[in-house]
């Protein structure tokens, strides 16, 4: 039974009969035959294979529900049973946004691989509102997001603090006469940016320049359109970007301003292309989290992996990445 329900669910996330098949290695008459089968057992027609791409019927919206429930409990079994192979064998699911799994994901993993190696270790990649919605599916063990999360749905670990500042293009002209409040990626780098005698800077000075926001749904996006607003003004926007480090990309290339979280400053080392600015207000600190669904079995790979976060977050981002860098060294 379990087999034909994640058939099911696999054609409903490909929206595809052909592209679940290759994902599963049947042919695609074969998973066609298998499905209607079991459609016709239950006397309700899951799909609706007019359409492309597919799409549920409305029975089979309420269908899908149970499916997902079912393959939830399922994985959890799974999970509890791992668990007394003592870590010999087992599964882990990573989810984060671009910049986490690119600069931040591999130092975390490969540390916890050299304690746990024969855990099989994945990462899902994608934005915020996607790896959410995977991580409370059960897709997702643990989610590594900059973000604000309903706290009755997800366990959260805080690990790192971070800063937002505001990344201007090197060569603007914007930036004369403000030399003792510009940081470059070497001050960020050496947190001078997080002493209290370090000048802030009035945004709505830069309230004529175009900006390069990320797109509505992430946290940088709604902090960024409340600084502006509290500074009088609304950001004559330029594009909108699903990356953090796109954005950096496109300011590096004189194209606009953008928010940035000092976090992408130290992981990305942008060189000499951008200045960055300290501002003020209640939202310029923020919490890169590490989460779970709550109310569901973690397994102790998922334990041991909180553990060792959580006991490398007093070094920082930037002594993650350096710690483990020596520990290469010494393997």
């Amino acid at each position: 039974m379990f087999r034909i329900l994640e058939y099911i669910y696999e054609v409903y996330r490909e929206q595809s009969f052909s592209r679940a098949a290759q994902k599963l290695y049947l042919s695609q008459p074969s998973l066609s035959l298998t499905i209607k089968r079991y459609e016709n057992e239950i006397g309700v027609q899951i799909f609706d294979r007019s359409t492309a791409p597919v799409k549920l019927t409305d029975a089979g919206e309420v269908v899908m529900e149970y499916i997902q429930r079912i393959l939830a409990t399922e994985r959890d079994m799974q999970a509890y049973l791992e668990d007394y192979r003592e870590l010999k064998t087992g599964n882990l699911t990573l989810g984060a946004a671009h910049m986490f799994s690119s600069y931040l994901l591999p130092h975390l993993i490969a540390r916890f691989l050299h304690v746990y190696p024969d855990i099989h270790v994945s990462i899902a990649e994608s934005d915020f509102v996607s790896l959410q919605g995977m991580t409370l599916n059960g897709d997702v063990d643990l989610l590594i997001e900059s973000h604000d999360f309903d706290q009755e749905l997800f366990q959260v670990y805080p690990l790192f603090e971070e800063y937002i500042l505001l990344a201007v293009p090197a060569n603007d002209t914007v930036n004369s006469g403000k030399a003792a409040c510009a940081l470059t990626a070497a001050d960020v780098l050496r947190n001078r940016h997080v002493d209290e005698q370090w000048p802030c800077i009035p945004l709505e000075l830069f309230r004529e320049r175009p900006f390069l926001m990320l797109e509505k749904g992430h946290d940088m996006n709604s902090r960024g359109l409340r600084f502006c607003r509290e500074s009088g003004f609304e950001p004559k926007v330029f594009m909108y970007l699903n990356q953090l480090t796109t954005a950096c990309s496109l300011a590096a290339q004189h194209l606009g301003v953008t928010f940035v979280s000092d976090t992408a400053v130290k992981l990305t080392n942008p060189g000499e292309e951008l200045l960055y600015y300290k501002l003020t207000g209640p939202n310029v600190k923020r919490c890169i989290n590490l989460v779970h669904k709550r109310k569901r079995y973690i397994s102790k790979a998922a334990e041991a992996f909180i553990a060792m976060a959580m006991n490398l977050s007093s070094q920082g981002i930037s002594g993650v990445c350096k710690s483990n860098e020596k520990q290469g060294e010494d393997l």
